[in-house]
């Protein structure tokens, strides 16, 4: 039988096709979402909720992505200056904001102009966490309960302070909704992020503060500082013995906050698909979970939707309470 001689050139070129072929799934990806890093910024110092929730999130989005995932601090203004970075930056996946409802629902009503409009500005992904808030304070503050804590207030007015997260963010807003239930006169110290005013309250320069539960409970078991109460309607698991507010003499007081992750306006919807699958998985993860949980947060990961309705529900609700920060413009 006599064999037919093939060219180097036609050898080379069926060598070429396969590899195409071969190829190919590797190219379709590459011009796929993501292709380069992931940024996800977070509008506050180090330590806080969204913080936390995104350090933990990260390494799983990117083994899910196959992309770096970066968490950037861009903390100022309650939040307001990492949050217009993000709704400036290109819609295309690569700059995801993880923020609390600070800076998403908060901002446009305390009478600032914050440069980003937060309904129309914004795709949401997913609320990611739903974060009990808590009082605490330095242990040399004679104070081991809410009653004494508020007897001590009364005593002297306007001369026990409390930190928070900033001006507007929902620690402020927990404190502020205290005093008027209350009656009583505890003034705001606001610091740029959880971290800073925690920092604070070890270091005895203020002696109180509202803040998340999962950022403070290391230092609670450390004793550095003493949990007073919780914000929420029961007590949390992570801290069964520290009672609520409410059944503390305050009836009908409650105090929460969320964590969400949004996009730019404009993100292609199976950009935001990729992302949620992305999120969805390493909100499952089982150190992430044990993780959240025994810091007092409750996960919660909703589709894109839902979550758009919780931030207009809830822009409509923190703008009837805009004169709680008229003071502090």
């Amino acid at each position: 039988m006599k064999l037919r001689s093939v060219s180097r050139r036609s050898l080379m070129g069926g060598v070429v096709s396969v590899g195409g072929m071969l190829a190919l799934p590797r190219i379709a990806r590459a011009q796929a979402f993501p292709t380069r890093p992931v940024r996800i910024i977070v509008p506050f110092a180090p330590g806080g909720g969204a913080d936390i929730v995104s350090r933990l999130m990260s390494p799983y989005l990117q083994n899910a992505l196959g992309q770096s995932v970066i968490v950037e601090n861009r903390a100022g203004a309650a939040g307001r200056i990492g949050t217009g970075v993000v709704a400036k930056s290109d819609p295309d996946g690569h700059t995801l904001l993880v923020s609390t409802e600070s800076s998403l629902v908060i901002a446009p009503h305390i009478g600032q102009a914050i440069g980003y409009d937060p309904l129309k500005d914004f795709a949401p992904v997913s609320l990611l966490t739903r974060n009990t808030v808590m009082l605490v304070v330095h242990p040399s503050v004679p104070a081991k309960n809410l009653q004494e804590f508020m007897a001590l207030a009364k005593a002297k007015p306007g001369e026990l302070f409390y930190a928070s997260s900033g001006v507007g963010g929902p620690n402020h807003l927990a404190g502020e909704i205290f005093n008027r239930t209350t009656g009583l006169q505890i003034t705001h110290v606001p610091f740029q992020g959880t971290g800073l005013a925690l920092q604070a309250v070890v270091s005895n320069q203020v002696g109180a503060m509202w803040g998340f539960m999962a950022g403070l409970i290391p230092h609670i078991k450390e004793g550095t500082i003493r949990a007073i109460a919780v914000g929420s309607r029961e007590r949390s698991p992570a801290l069964p013995d520290v009672p609520t507010v409410s059944e503390s003499s305050v009836s009908g007081y409650e105090a929460a906050s969320w964590v969400g992750m949004v996009a730019p306006a404009g993100t292609p919807q199976p950009v935001i698909g990729t992302i949620w699958n992305a999120v969805n998985g390493a909100m499952q993860e089982k150190p992430v979970r044990d993780n959240l949980l025994g810091g007092g947060s409750e996960i919660v990961v909703s589709k894109p939707d839902e979550f758009r309705k919780q931030i207009e529900a809830d822009y409509v609700k923190f703008g009837k309470m805009a004169d709680l920060f008229k003071s502090e413009k």
